[in-house]
């Protein structure tokens, strides 16, 4: 532990993150980065409609799935892609490659985008929960989403009251995706992914800087995805919005749009 503090806390070298194949390896690369307090598990459904075509690989983001945990880490956009660029490298993929994430993970894909753009074939963003400054909400409904879904989070953040036990007994009783796992090793980069890259995001900036074909992914049902926020997006050229009937989890019917939008001709 001492020594693993030194070389990640102090020195700052980042994590080795979990990856796991799927397919043929000769086949073009999709790489998936999956939402907040999940893992690479929750790709199998979309997973079943890539593989005939492509390579898929999962990774699972610092702190959560079978990745390392460190407890002293603040979970900034910073950390978490630290680690995701050292393990991207790692994978050697020759050819470039087409980079999906979800939630979470359509940040993280943003922002690696905007330092290895010429490494990425595609780019596409799936149910990226879009907050931005409440003074730049196009309408009045979708501002008070936003404050309501922000209110919410800050509530989970800083009540003392809540542990991972307590959190799973009210999950239901919120807008809260189900498939967010928590317990006392995912909690404290729950809480502070949260913070750090929920609450706090550049995703509308970072987007604004790309060249290459994006797709922005989005339910009519998601209960965390404002849609007018999401359709900020779609100011940029270089941008493509499809909107489907889904709530916020990668569905079978998620995996039919996806496999979909990767056979059509990009633009």
């Amino acid at each position: 532990m001492r020594f693993e503090y030194l070389w990640h806390g102090i020195l700052g070298r980042p994590y080795r993150l979990h990856v796991e194949h799927h397919g043929d390896r000769s086949k073009p690369a999709v790489v998936l980065l999956h939402g907040i307090a999940a893992s690479g598990d929750d790709w199998q459904k979309v997973i079943r409609k890539l593989e005939p075509e492509y390579h898929c690989i999962t990774i699972d983001l610092l702190g959560f799935g079978q990745s390392p945990k460190p407890i002293w880490a603040d979970y900034t956009m910073q950390d978490h892609m630290r680690s995701l660029f050292h393990t991207m490298n790692k994978l050697r993929l020759h050819r470039k490659f087409i980079l999906i994430g979800h939630s979470l993970g359509s940040f993280l894909a943003a922002r690696y985008a905007t330092e290895h753009e010429a490494n990425l074939d595609r780019l596409l963003l799936l149910s990226p929960p879009v907050y931005p400054p409440l003074g730049s909400i196009p309408t009045r409904l979708a501002k008070h989403q936003t404050d309501l879904l922000l209110k919410l989070y800050r509530f989970i953040r800083k009540d003392p009251r809540m542990t991972p036990e307590t959190f799973r007994k009210i999950m239901y009783l919120t807008p809260l995706p189900r498939t967010i796992v928590t317990n006392p090793d995912t909690w404290t980069p729950f809480m502070r992914t949260l913070k750090q890259c929920i609450e706090k995001q550049t995703v509308l900036s970072d987007v604004a800087q790309l060249r290459l074909p994006v797709d922005v992914c989005y339910g009519t049902l998601d209960q965390v995805v404002v849609n007018a926020n999401v359709e900020l997006l779609g100011k940029y050229q270089t941008v493509r919005l499809h909107q489907f009937l889904n709530d916020h989890d990668l569905t079978t019917r998620y995996g039919k749009l996806v496999s979909d939008i990767l056979a059509a001709p990009t633009r």
